[in-house]
């Protein structure tokens, strides 16, 4: 046997050693350990930040993340393939979990209903490496961000610095940006009359808030440079205009503008309406109607001809329901049509047809002639003038169904204002086979809205059971953050997000119609609540208990409309003492 100091088994133990080195090359660790790398700076940076953020279950997901790091690197390390073969089906193993823990966070997260469309996560690094270029660009550029697209194609070019231009642009730009920020569907730039000067107020989830009050000098300016980029005529300040721009930003957001600008005694008025296609496009099934309510709807739809008024007060959703329940019909086994002054958006299968106002016919005149062509079912959007009443009732309804937009706050009035202006109660009560109604209230924020155990007295009050109803909801504004309380980021701290419709839905029977006849108005109440179907201030609790609203705004939505003071009348002047 050899002994310690034979050379020969010290070369040996010396190639081992040497064949142990190249088995563990320091490259190869650091190799393997890489995509761990990047996916512990996304994963605490971006998708713990995330869940934080936006109330998702954060420790749940940290454990999932734990567990799949270590399943990761155990295929990684232990996978029995030997070889360089090995080592890359190892860098293959766990680079592919890893990147399938991201993927899943990310479908999940953006499904999500309290993750807004802007904040949802993408794995997209063209759009990460553009987002770079473009805050370069707005960095070079000063504080000019926004492109503006005409719909031409034409895109307004960023006058050139220490101008009057480009600071008018600049400042422009800072409002459009703030009201997109606030989650605006209007923008307005107006006189407040007198010598108030000029307001600038958006309009978020149907409130309008104001932003800034400037000087009319100041306020024109913008208006004519919004003006020059949808390519309407600046120098015309009376006429009334309408022109279309895309706006983006970064590649951040990008929205359709319409701008309506229209003159009077104290100056121009220039309203935005962010994306008016997608504002008024929803399904049937998207308004937001109760089960016992579809059905009720359905019924109605379902009966040969006859007249349904479908009622809102204005910035209520009329066009928007109207749109929804008239293309609920199929257009491909029924002739559809519309009669709209002003066509919002298209939809599928119903031919809509324009009023033109510059023409010689009346509008009622235009109803009358595409109800003469006997079409199965027409909707009606405009409802200005008692003609248009007469001509409609008087039409053939045993043929047609026709749907009439009324701007009422219920369905009572809605069946009063059709009434007053057709004149005669009996051939109103005849043609109705139906009545809707709603209104539009501000949903609670889903991330930040605050449970409260509410006072028995005022469920009683409200007529809700206080022995089931154990918890409301109201509003918040703020989340905590690694238990810090910061501004919500999903509603910007309003506590609001969104919308939801509160409906009523009557059938027109028999003995409706009697009351209607004898404008029996409380009569008709009393037949309407026979049915059992939800008012809008049932429905409005309905949501309340349910957690979409708050009692404060179920206070708003459903307060009876202020009634306009009357004016104390003037005392007569005084005689003058005869001389």
């Amino acid at each position: 046997m050899p002994t310690e100091a034979d050379p020969s088994l010290h070369l040996h133990m010396t190639a081992m050693l040497a064949d142990a080195l190249m088995l563990v090359s320091p490259w190869k660790p650091v190799f393997l350990l890489a995509p761990l790398a990047v996916w512990g700076w996304f994963v605490s940076s971006i998708m713990d930040k995330h869940a934080t953020r936006f109330h998702l279950p954060r420790k749940k997901w940290n454990l999932i993340h734990l567990t799949v790091a270590t399943i990761a690197l155990l295929l990684a390390f232990l996978l029995p393939v030997p070889g360089i073969g090995g080592f890359f089906a190892g860098f293959g193993a766990i680079t592919v979990i890893l990147l399938a823990d991201i993927l899943i966070f990310m479908s999940l997260h953006n499904r999500d209903d309290r993750v807004p469309e802007d904040h949802m996560l993408r794995l997209d690094f063209s759009e990460m490496a553009a987002k770079r270029e473009a805050k370069k660009s707005a960095k070079e550029a000063g504080t000019v961000q926004l492109k503006i697209v005409s719909a031409a194609g034409n895109t307004a070019a960023v006058p050139d610095k220490e101008t009057t231009e480009y600071e008018v642009r600049a400042q422009a730009e800072t409002y459009m940006i703030q009201a997109v920020d606030m989650r605006a569907s209007r923008f307005e730039i107006g006189p407040l009359g007198g010598d108030g000067g000029y307001a600038i107020t958006a309009t978020v989830d149907g409130v309008k808030q104001g932003i800034e009050q400037m000087p009319p000098q100041q306020a024109v300016k913008l208006v004519d440079f919004w003006k020059s980029t949808a390519e309407l005529d600046v120098n015309d300040r009376r006429k009334k205009q309408r022109g279309e721009v895309t706006v983006s930003k970064d590649d951040i957001w990008h929205h359709q503008v319409r701008m309506d600008t229209i003159g009077g005694q104290a100056g121009p008025k220039l309203t935005f309406t962010f994306n008016p296609t997608k504002a008024v496009t929803r399904k049937f099934d998207e308004l937001g109607l109760f089960e016992s309510q579809e059905k009720a709807l359905q019924e109605i739809r379902e009966t040969t001809g006859g007249l349904i008024l479908i009622a809102a007060a204005p910035g209520n959703g009329l066009t928007t329901s109207t749109y929804a329940i008239v293309g609920k019909h199929d257009p491909y086994t029924s002739i559809v049509q519309t009669v709209e002054f002003d066509v919002q958006a298209p939809i599928e299968g119903v031919m809509q047809n324009k009023y033109d106002a510059s023409g010689d016919a009346e509008y009622s005149t235009t109803v009358r002639s595409i109800l003469r062509r006997d079409p199965d079912v027409v909707g009606v959007t405009d409802f200005r003038d008692p003609e248009t009443a007469k001509e409609i009732v008087r039409a053939d309804l045993k043929r047609s169904k026709v749907y009439l937009s009324v701007k009422a706050d219920n369905s009572l009035v809605a069946v009063q204002t059709l009434v007053k202006h057709q004149g005669n109660p009996e051939e109103s009560a005849e043609a109705l086979v139906g009545v809707t109604a709603q209104k539009l209230a501000r949903k609670l924020c889903n991330n930040c809205r605050v449970p409260y155990t509410p006072d028995a007295g005022l469920l009683k009050k409200l007529g809700l059971p206080a022995d089931k109803v154990k918890q409301l909801f109201k509003k918040g504004g703020q989340v905590l953050i690694k238990n810090k309380p910061e501004v919500c980021p999903m509603c910007a701290g309003s506590g609001y997000y969104g919308q939801v419709a509160l409906f009523e839905v009557f059938p027109i029977g028999n003995a409706e119609r009697e009351m209607i006849k004898a404008q029996n108005w409380n009569g008709l109440r009393g037949e309407f609540r026979k049915r059992q179907l939800p008012t809008i201030q049932q429905a409005g609790l309905r949501r309340v208990v349910e957690g979409t609203l708050s009692l404060e705004e179920f206070g708003r939505v459903t307060a009876a409309p202020a009634k306009p003071k009357a004016q104390a009348a003037k005392a007569p002047p005084k005689p003058k003492p005869e001389e």
